[in-house]
């Protein structure tokens, strides 16, 4: 596994380690799905159906957040649950997954979209490293 989560109280964070922007972004879906799921997405009945996410910016790190941030937004607005995607596609500034999905809806976590946040990045493939921190709301 070349990603992590730790988790706080109040927050949590996802680092990556990566040799390739493929494996930068299947690891970065299956991070943050184990993160919106509290562990890997419960296996359910699928009949075919996608949920498209996608990531844009000018940096790597951009990318990277805002395809995260996508991620934990379409779990709690898809028809059910989410699961690592079977292709990637990658544009200049943009990479786009079609998130399998299955039924039943698991249960997810409440991330705060306007408390995501902070991303720092390091080296170049084949050497990438990310570590993305977000809070989770209290209630």
């Amino acid at each position: 596994m070349a990603y992590g989560i730790s988790e706080t109280p109040s927050g949590l964070t996802i680092t990556l380690a990566a040799k390739s922007r493929d494996e930068l972004y299947r690891d970065a879906v299956k991070a943050a799905l184990e993160a919106i799921y509290g562990g890997e997405p419960p296996v359910g009945a699928s009949d075919g159906q996608t949920y498209p996410v996608q990531g844009a910016g000018l940096e790597e790190g951009d990318i990277l957040r805002t395809f995260v941030t996508e991620c934990f937004e379409a779990a709690s607005r898809a028809p059910g649950t989410l699961h690592s995607p079977r292709w990637l596609a990658f544009d200049e500034g943009r990479v786009t997954a079609n998130l399998t999905l299955s039924k039943p809806k698991a249960r997810s976590r409440e991330l705060d979209p306007a408390l995501f946040g902070a991303v720092e990045t390091a080296g170049t493939f084949p050497d990438f490293r990310a570590k993305l921190a977000f809070s989770v709301p209290s209630h």
